[in-house]
């Protein structure tokens, strides 16, 4: 096991799950959030964690040797990320890497088509072009100081408490079977592997896309969720009446379609997904949140 202490900025549903993990293995670990309640739940599972809003243009600056793991999400406004660009000036010294959640988002709308990491990125939304600028100061910063970088970019999460339950119990439509294309998920245990192998991994490249490979449309997969919990299927409505009703976060989800290929992700960090399909993965979640 290594004994290198690993930062984790930004503790949400994935970094949570990622710090109890390291926690019960007596892994040396730290984080920083932007609440006192999150501080005191990581307190208690022993990990020291500090308040950090880098929104606040804070002072200071941070311990660099170690690694971290970013996964502050960039403001919900504009197309550039000045968070990272603040906790990046903050680095007295150069982390030995850096693991950089991104979106496949960055990748926009590809009609369906399979993309690598070969494919140049063109978003489409303002939220793929916030990741994309959080990639390029990652990777900037990484060349000039010679930390590792990895960035991964990510799909979906789903897992325990992290189901559209809610959503299927109150009857809200999704758009009619057929209509939206492939998509793209992981499950939150098989991300935080992914990430712990972006730490270890010794080679040269930079880019992972992440995913299951279960590429089921959005419709299949609120189906499923429904089925497995034992709720009503929700209500399909064209797509079109669909997009009026929806966020603009939820719009890019309904029009964005592509295949993810996540052959780097096997292969070169070792990942194999412990739930390649989302049937298993959503049997797990629901069994874990009743045992809670």
């Amino acid at each position: 096991m290594s004994t290198e202490r690993v930062t984790i900025m930004g503790c949400g549903y994935t970094g949570l799950r990622l710090v109890r993990r390291y926690a019960a293995e007596g892994r040396a670990c730290s984080a920083f959030v932007r609440s006192r309640e999150r501080a005191r739940e990581l307190e208690a599972l022993g990990v020291t964690a500090r308040i950090l809003d880098l929104d606040a243009q804070p002072d200071g600056s941070l311990l660099g040797p170690g690694s971290f793991v970013y996964m502050v999400p960039p403001p919900a406004a504009g197309d550039t990320d000045p968070r990272i660009s603040v906790w990046l000036a903050m680095l007295d010294r150069a982390p030995r890497c850096i693991v950089y959640l991104s979106t496949t988002g960055v990748y926009g709308d590809c009609r369906g088509a399979t993309v690598d990491e070969t494919t140049p990125p063109n978003p489409t939304s303002d939220r793929g072009r916030r990741r994309l600028d959080a990639e390029r100061r990652v990777l900037e910063y990484a060349a000039a100081s010679g930390t590792a970088a990895r960035i991964l970019r990510v799909p979906g999460i789903y897992g325990p408490d992290r189901l559209p339950l809610d959503r299927v119990a109150s009857g809200a439509p999704v758009p009619t079977a057929g209509e939206t294309g492939p998509g793209n998920r992981i499950h939150v245990d098989d991300l935080v592997r992914v990430c712990r192998a972006a730490l270890d991994y010794p080679g040269e490249e930079t880019l992972f896309n992440v995913g299951d490979g279960d590429e089921a449309s959005m419709t299949e997969y609120f189906l499923e969720v429904a089925k497995q919990a034992g709720l009503e299927p929700p209500p399909q409505v064209p797509l079109e009446q669909l997009l009026a009703r929806v966020s603009p976060m939820m719009r890019s989800f309904l029009t964005e379609s592509r295949r993810v290929d996540v052959t780097r992700m096997r292969s070169m960090l070792g990942v194999e997904p412990a739930y390649p399909h989302l049937a298993a993965g959503i049997a797990a979640s629901l069994a874990e949140m009743r045992q809670d």
